[in-house]
């Protein structure tokens, strides 16, 4: 039996906008995100946040690319173990499996945001059909969210890094998601 992965960009999509939202500080409304009601929330929950956004920025940067058949996947060595992996009814991601000679799940490798926004700079972020002003922005935020937020708060809780700062929130994340969003939604 296989894991079928022909929905993975899909599937993506929702978790990306599962985790932007799960812990209230951000709402998705009308196919856009939004503020909402912020609450006071712990220095561990507003560390959570930090975390859950930056990583459903990097994840729906990433159901953008496979929806557009943009290949950031490498395979891992030594990943011959636990469940196969198969695309069923994705004769694309069926094909790129097949060329990376990937037949486990343990052998996906995703890469990290910064690997994947170099393979986006190549092969996705050039498209014809693509706002290149509105590119240039999504690589400026995400690269403000990795010097600023993304490792910070991923692997270490740092006490100064316990409180959100809406102004960060509105000018960065809101926009990179609507803007990914998108490109989610673009056809090309």
């Amino acid at each position: 039996m296989s894991v079928d992965l022909s929905d993975i960009a899909q599937e993506n999509y929702k978790y990306a906008l599962h985790l932007a939202t799960c812990d209230g500080v951000i709402i998705y409304k009308n196919e856009t995100f939004e503020l909402a009601k912020v609450e006071k929330y712990t220095a561990f929950e507003n560390v959570d946040f930090w975390r859950n956004i930056s990583l459903s920025t990097e994840i729906l940067l990433k159901a953008c690319m496979l929806k557009h058949q943009v290949n950031f996947f490498h395979r891992r060595a030594h990943g011959k173990y636990g469940p196969k992996v198969a695309a069923f009814t994705n004769e694309w991601l069926a094909q790129t499996l097949h060329e990376l000679d990937i037949s486990y799940v343990a052998q996906i490798n995703t890469g990290t945001v910064g690997t994947t926004l170099k393979r986006a700079e190549v092969k996705f972020f050039t498209k014809s059909w693509m706002d290149q002003e509105k590119v240039k922005l999504i690589r400026e935020m995400f690269y403000v969210i990795i010097r600023t937020r993304r490792n910070r708060n991923t692997h270490f809780f740092f006490p100064n890094q316990s409180h959100i700062d809406m102004a960060e929130v509105e000018m960065i994340y809101l926009p990179l998601l609507n803007l990914l969003g998108e490109l989610y939604d673009a056809k090309n």
